[in-house]
């Protein structure tokens, strides 16, 4: 009995043992929350398994916080479960994560606390091409993310806040930077000594100082990016030939602020209540601003020491008491319209007698600066994609335009231009440029897609044709119009009649050719027939010779045979003579047989 009791509580220790083994490998492999997908090995920390990786290796870390400062030296990617709950922190010390190799992937993280000295960032891309850092979320570091001498590489849909740089680019070339959200930072993207870099689609908000900076920085694009409530929205010192296009800058202290700065364009951008000014220029030159919205602006344009500037089909709109269109010009002069057209101001109310949507009177801002083509209209241009090519088209309208579509009916060779105008019930207009590549002339237009309106061609050229029509309508409400052409048939076209006219010269070319070979022909049969002739000839004339040359030789036989046998013999007079008897033989000879 007491082997047994032994027996069975040795059993009974070794189970405990080893559930208890079991309990702390699973506890073990419990905090291993970093994963190398490709090698199925797992790590306590980033760190650790970026260094026991692979180039190109994949590694996946689990929700939780990572006190590290990662230093990633190879091509891996690094993703998280969550970026909300993945959590890498500096502490205060250093950069959070340093990427100093190509090709890197960086997401799903909240990249947080690196130190503010120096150039500490929560991604500190070193000399680095090639790597994408997307999804993560970036607060309370020095830079958000430092892209420090590198290029191609993308930054997409990461959110800034809190950071004193939400990203900066220091000699950065050639980077994408799109659909991020930047807000509360100090300021919200910085570029230095950077070129041909691209910012899209960006939301920039509520940065205390700059939405966007630019110092000694060329070749750079910003499109459709939205920058709202900031101190200064985009802020260039010393910069030339970037492009700004079809940005919302509104509600800042500044909307665009130029420094030194020269050969900028800005065009499409929507500028509006913004508290002290919405373009300010001070000793920029050569800078180009076209079809800008500039609305309830603090003041519009300010522009000191700034000369040659270019500033032509923008809107000038103001609405409310504390605001002014009226540009102010110190030590400045600068072009206010492109020689034919100009600027709409809303506050002028110039003639137009000829009806072509320009204003027959001078828009005058000081002595030295008006606007000598001013719109009776709001200037708006759509683009319309035709075969993967884009066509502009310009409209110059006192009614709002929206819903441009284009149609295009192969079959029956028709174009159709189709908008909206909200109309206000009293007189419209609008004066529309439109590619004859898109619609020929002639030009119909309809009101509500039946009712007939009179057009008028006020300008037209190779490519392009003005279009100037009138609407009136009872009640206020929204109208559409359409503009309708119908290609000629090909004999109204120039190319038909080119083919026809190569086809009556090839036509004509080929009768000359057949013409010309029987002439030919008839000439070589005369030329035969002549050398055939001039061949006979030779051959009688060596006939006469040998009949002459035998008659000589035979007349002494001849006489001795005459003298012998007593008899008289008669030859042929000459050679002729014996053709002529030897014809009339034939002829009797003839008779006789038939």
């Amino acid at each position: 009995m007491k082997s047994k009791g032994i027996s069975f509580l040795i059993i009974v220790l070794a189970i405990i043992i080893v559930i208890s083994a079991v309990r702390l490998k699973t506890y073990g492999q419990q905090n291993l929350r970093v994963s190398n997908l490709d090698t199925g090995e797992r790590y306590e920390t980033i760190q650790e398994a970026i260094n026991a990786a692979n180039i190109g290796d994949a590694i996946y870390v689990r929700n939780g916080t990572y006190y590290e400062n990662v230093v990633v030296n190879k091509t891996v990617s690094l993703a998280g479960e969550n970026k909300s709950h993945t959590i890498i922190d500096a502490r205060g010390s250093g950069n959070v994560i340093s990427v100093m190799a190509d090709n890197v992937e960086i997401g799903g993280f909240t990249i947080q606390n690196s130190e503010w000295t120096i150039t500490q960032s929560g991604v500190y891309v070193y000399h680095s091409s090639g790597s994408r850092i997307s999804d993560n979320i970036m607060r309370n570091n020095l830079y958000g993310i430092h892209l420090y001498y590198s290029g191609e590489n993308i930054v997409l849909n990461n959110t800034f806040s809190d950071n004193r740089f939400g990203i900066s680019l220091t000699s950065g070339t050639a980077n994408v930077v799109s659909s991020n959200n930047f807000s509360r930072n100090q300021d919200g993207i910085r570029l230095s000594f950077s070129g041909y870099n691209v910012f899209s689609k960006n939301n920039i908000s509520s940065s205390i100082f700059n939405a966007i900076s630019l110092s000694t920085s060329t070749e750079n694009a910003f499109s459709n990016n939205t920058v709202l409530n900031n101190g200064h929205g985009f802020d260039l010192t010393f910069c030339g030939y970037n492009m700004f296009l079809d940005n919302n800058v509104s509600k800042n202290e500044q909307g665009f602020s130029l420094s030194g700065s020269s050969y900028n364009t800005i065009s499409g951008n929507n500028i509006f209540y913004n508290t002290i000014c919405g373009v300010w220029l001070g000793a920029s030159s050569d800078n180009v601003f076209v079809n800008n919205h500039l609305v309830n602006n603090r003041e519009s344009f300010h522009l000191e020491t700034s000369e040659d500037n270019s500033i032509y089909h923008n809107n000038f709109i103001n609405t409310q008491v504390d605001t002014t269109q009226q540009p102010s010009c110190f030590d400045s002069v600068n072009f206010w319209n492109d020689d034919v057209e100009g600027n709409y101001w809303s506050s002028h109310n110039g003639p137009d007698e000829n009806r072509d949507g320009i204003s027959d009177e001078a828009y005058i801002i000081d002595d030295e600066n008006r606007d000598s083509y001013p719109l009776m209209g709001i200037f708006s241009q759509f683009n319309i994609l035709v075969s993967g090519k884009v066509y502009a088209i310009d409209v110059v309208s006192n009614s709002e335009i929206s819903k441009f579509h284009y149609f295009h009916y192969p079959a029956n060779r028709t174009a159709v231009l189709t908008f909206q105008v909200n109309y206000t019930g009293e007189e419209g207009f609008c004066r529309i440029n439109v590619p004859n590549i898109l619609i020929e002339p002639p030009h119909a237009v309809a009101l509500n897609r039946n009712a007939s309106l009179y057009s008028r061609v006020v300008h037209s050229n190779t490519t392009h044709s003005w279009l100037y029509f009138e609407y009136h309508y009872p009640q206020p409400g929204t109208l559409t119009i359409t503009m309708l052409s119908q290609e000629p048939p090909p004999w109204y076209q120039l190319w038909f009649w080119v083919i026809i006219g190569l086809a009556m010269i090839v036509a004509i070319l080929l009768l000359f050719v057949i013409r010309y070979r029987m002439i030919c022909s008839e000439q070589k049969k005369v030329i035969q027939a002549y050398e055939l002739k001039m061949h006979v000839r030779e051959h009688f004339s060596t006939a006469r010779a040998f009949f002459e040359t035998d008659v000589e030789r035979r007349k002494g036989k001849i006489q001795k045979f005459e003298k012998k046998y007593k008899v008289r013999i008669r030859p042929r007079k000459d050679f002729e003579d014996m053709i002529r008897s030897i014809e009339l033989e034939k002829e009797e000879k003839d008779k006789v047989a038939n």
